[in-house]
């Protein structure tokens, strides 16, 4: 990357330092235990390693809920395992990067703004973009605004967790779900590896290669002790829509040291450059007309005439509604994203005795990324890293109930969070309804306006005006003071002491119970560059509680039945994972609570898997340049999957779920950049981009459909040909608070047909094989970016074709 920000980069040999520590002290430990072969036990408690599930549609053992492996239809929660076999059905990771819908044909709750399309390191799960954790570990600098897209190439497979994590995991912020990437995980049977390539409609193309395999070389019928994987992925992709495309290079490498039964070490790393141009906003002005019959508003101000909010009546310069192109934008040519991220973890775990085991895992992560969308007008510059480590002791032992002997299992350490964020965004000048996609995109910038430079350098102007960012790209900048939106320079540390115990009262009757202590020290302020006058800085220390418990009745041996209730405070975070300056007690103190009753089975030899659940979430949504506001959803959904034999499966789900935000106790309701349609505009002659609120009460979630349903069945026969279909349905969903605007019900059908050998295999994608001219919203739900929700609209891609070449030694 060619511009960075130089404070940042002189403090960061401390990480490094720290870094070392995390790490050279836990393997001492390891060394310690190792001893010789013949103190090596048979332990009774679970294997400690990352499962890494290749194949199957069935859900077996996940460690995603409760830290520790249980059988899914034993486990508590709403938890969806997504195997690679899964994943290449889906077509998750077919874009280079997360897309819209994918994996919706797997879960009905998740999907991905179109907004963060090109840059969410997880789905939307419930309305809001989950927490990412790679191996159980929390990622939180990759989260929140545009961000980076997401490395796919170091991805084995993942557990979606609908609801807040639990005891042992912990969260920094609110979530509704989250998403615990497992990566690729080493080789120790023998050598093998793959070589492929990806080539697709609208300029699509990727390759990628592996290899892995035992490092140590033992006699016929010993275990490898000393295992490798190491995997490339290259990608040059356009896009269906104007002066979108997404380049990145990832290099991912993975090294395993099991010497016996008692120790074991496992150390991942991952390096990826990235050049991309964000989606946030593609097709404008959404209307009734556009969505229904593909008729676009024209027209466009004079450039001294745009400004936000817009003063300008619409219908002096609006024309009569023409067709229009699903492919235009209202991009800037000139827009760009460049990043840089670097990962590494290590895992051990030692087994002290047969009931006692003691695990640690240690997450570094690193980002350095600029991105602007100067058409509306949105620029960031990030520079950040984190260091999480946690030190797990397990046990297991029986005590006496009033039922008889309770066995038991403890779960307990404490985990500790290092990390440093500068962040400069500016967000405050948005403008994109007053562009039109017919005209020059060489003007589509808001810092040509006149209006834009009469911010610069003005404290008085909103967020503090606009500052160049040190360093950086000119012309590049930032806005001092503009909250939630972003811009910080934070070093915190976090120490997190927890609890956790799963307790089996009887034969059928188990609890787990769990308690967690987020002991945070912030020191936050406004960035280098910041003037004296607009200087401020927050130095706080907060202690934030959880507690969750999990009773499970299980009356027959293929039926669990479940509640589940989770309580916690939570933090609001503006960019790279920091905090603002300008943040009050309350926005470390976000109420994030879950109820969920369940019931699942396991049917016909364990070939039938049936779910469902009702859930009451009460939490908090996130807003752009604004204190986050209370909002309670409801839902229930229910999944069955069938796989009868290895030729045939199928999945079926189904989610109803709405939504309240509570903005009664505010000075005002729900903002928008545009409170009302353009048409409305065009016909009462208001101006666009009006920068308004609503009035204080209560609204349903916007921009999310109360229903959806999803499945996808596959089946191939003994010769490797195989095909799979997939379907999508939503019913409808409104844009704005003032439901003027309506997405009608929906659906997407997508298709796959395949040829699996031994030594190679082709996959040929049909995407959208109706060609339905569907629509998303900008932002879903909970998203920050559904403030846009009446200013910019997702047209889904048509049908498109995407194949894959795999060849395989």
């Amino acid at each position: 990357m060619h511009y960075h920000i130089v404070r940042m980069r002189r403090r960061f040999p401390l990480g490094l330092a720290i870094l070392f520590l995390a790490f050279a002290l836990p393997l001492s430990l390891g060394k310690a235990f190792n001893g010789s072969g013949d103190l090596s036990p048979t332990t009774t408690l679970p294997v400690v390693q990352v499962e890494a599930s290749s194949g199957g549609i069935l859900p077996g053992s996940c460690s995603s809920a409760y830290a520790i492996p249980m059988d899914v239809v034993d486990t508590p929660r709403a938890v969806t395992p997504v195997s690679k076999t899964l994943m290449e059905s889906a077509g998750i990771g077919q874009w280079g990067k997360w897309d819209p819908l994918s994996i919706t044909y797997l879960n009905p709750a998740a999907m991905v703004d179109p907004s963060q399309a090109a840059c969410a390191s997880a789905p939307d799960i419930r309305g809001r973009q989950g927490l990412t954790f790679l191996n159980g570990i929390e990622e939180n600098v990759n989260f929140g605004l545009q961000d980076v897209p997401w490395n796919f190439n170091m991805v084995e497979s993942m557990d979606l967790v609908e609801g807040p994590p639990g005891a042992v995991y912990g969260a920094t912020q609110p979530s509704n779900g989250y998403v615990n990437y497992i990566t690729k995980q080493p080789y120790f049977d023998r050598f093998r590896g793959d070589a492929w390539a990806t080539m697709g409609m609208y300029d699509q193309y990727m390759w990628g290669a592996e290899v892995g395999g035992p490092i140590d070389h033992l006699a016929e019928g010993q275990s490898s002790k000393l295992g490798y994987r190491f995997s490339y992925l290259g990608m040059n992709n356009g896009s269906y829509y104007d002066y979108i495309f997404d380049q990145q290079e990832n290099f991912y490498g993975a090294i395993g040291w099991h010497p016996n039964d008692r120790y074991r070490a496992d150390l991942y790393a991952d390096f990826g450059t990235y050049s991309y141009m964000l989606e946030d906003v593609l097709m404008n002005r959404p209307t009734e007309a556009l969505i229904q019959d593909g008729l676009y508003y024209p027209g466009y101000p004079p450039l001294p005439q745009v400004s936000s909010p817009g003063t300008v009546p619409a219908n002096n310069f609006l024309g009569t509604p023409v067709p229009v192109s699903r492919r235009q934008t209202i991009k800037y040519p000139g827009d760009l994203g460049r990043a840089i991220t670097g990962m590494a973890q290590l895992i051990q775990s030692v087994a002290v005795s047969d009931d006692l085991q003691v695990v640690n895992n240690t997450l570094f992560w690193y980002q350095d990324h600029i991105a602007s969308e100067d058409e509306i007008l949105f620029q960031e510059a990030w520079d950040a890293y984190e260091i999480d480590n946690r030190t797990e002791v397990r046990a297991q032992f029986t005590t006496p109930g009033p039922f008889g002997r309770m066995a038991q299992f403890l779960d307990t350490g404490i985990e500790w969070r290092y990390q440093q964020a500068l962040a400069y965004d500016s967000l405050e000048f948005t403008v994109p309804n007053q562009w039109s996609v017919f005209e020059n995109p060489y003007l589509r910038n808001g810092a040509f306006t006149p209006a834009f430079q009469a911010w610069v350098g003005n404290p008085s102007a909103p967020g503090g005006g606009e500052w160049l960012v040190p360093g950086g790209p000119y012309p590049f900048y930032f806005e001092p003071l503009n909250g939630a939106t972003g811009t910080n320079l934070t070093r915190y540390g976090k120490v997190s002491p927890f609890w956790q115990q799963t307790i089996q009262l009887t034969d059928t009757l188990s609890v787990i119970l769990g308690a967690r202590l987020d002991l945070y020290m912030i020191s936050a302020q406004t960035p280098p560059g910041t003037p004296a006058i607009l200087f401020e800085q927050l130095d706080t220390t907060q202690a934030l509680p959880l507690f969750n418990v999990s009773p499970t009745w299980k009356p027959y041996p293929w039926m669990t039945t479940y509640f589940n209730f989770n309580w916690a405070q939570a933090t609001d975070v503006g960019g790279a994972g920091g905090y603002s300056p300008t943040f009050t007690d309350e926005a470390f103190h976000l109420l994030n609570e879950l109820e969920e009753l369940g019931v699942k089975f396991s049917l016909a030899r364990s070939r039938l898997f049936l779910s469902a659940d009702v859930f009451h979430e009460d939490t908090y949504l996130f807003n752009y340049l604004e204190p986050a506001n209370p909002v309670q959803i409801n839902g229930f959904e229910t999944t069955a999957t069938f796989q009868p034999n290895r030729s045939f499966w199928i999945r079926a789900n189904y989610l109803l779920m709405t939504g309240v935000e509570n903005w009664s106790s505010s000075p005002y309701g729900p903002p928008l950049t545009q409170t009302y349609s353009t048409t409305q505009a065009d016909r009462l002659g208001l101006p666009l981009d009006n920068q308004a609120s609503f009035p204080p009460g209560s609204y349903a979630l916007i921009g999310w459909p109360e229903q959806t349903v999803s499945g996808m069945v596959t089946y191939q026969d003994d010769s490797g040909i195989g095909v799979t279909l997939g379907g999508l349905f939503f019913s409808d969903m409104y844009l704005g608070y003032e439901h003027q605007v309506r997405i009608p019900p929906e659906f997407v059908l997508n298709a796959q047909v395949f040829y699996a050998q031994p030594h190679w295999e082709a996959r040929l994608y049909l995407f959208n094989f109706t060609d339905e001219h569907y629509w998303l919203p900008n932002g879903f739900a909970f998203s920050r970016v559904r403030t846009l929700n009446l200013d910019t609209v997702y047209a889904g891609w048509p049908f498109w074709i995407e194949g894959t070449a795999t060849w395989k030694f």
